[in-house]
């Protein structure tokens, strides 16, 4: 089954040749129907802004999805893509913590200062 998914957000992310795949990948995932524009920040920085909407069945919207959250580890700050698909809010976080390394133990607590 089929159904219409609109898309659409901003993100700044690291350039790298991950970040430049992803974005390969996202257009010529659907050709002109989504809009792919990327703008330089500053030297190592892009902002990518997503647009469009398109035909999807629910595994080519569960796979754009993936995409677009893949590029979380390379965003300088927390980011969000949303859009609708068959009738229903799509959120798309693109949240840089959620990539980071586990925080180290913390420091076991011996006593109370006063």
């Amino acid at each position: 089954m089929c159904a219409w998914y609109q898309l659409s957000g901003t993100a700044r992310l690291r350039r790298c040749p991950e970040v430049d795949a992803v974005l390969d990948e996202l257009r010529d995932l659907k050709g002109d129907e989504f809009e792919v524009v990327t703008t330089d920040v500053d030297p190592g920085t892009i902002d990518l802004t997503f647009r469009g909407d398109s035909e999807f069945t629910d595994e080519g919207a569960d796979e754009l999805d993936e995409r677009l959250a893949s590029l979380g580890r390379h965003a300088t700050e927390p980011a969000v893509f949303t859009g609708e698909y068959d009738g229903e809010l799509r959120v798309i976080p693109l949240d840089p913590a959620d990539w980071s390394p586990a925080a180290p133990a913390g420091i076991p607590i011996l006593g109370t200062v006063r």
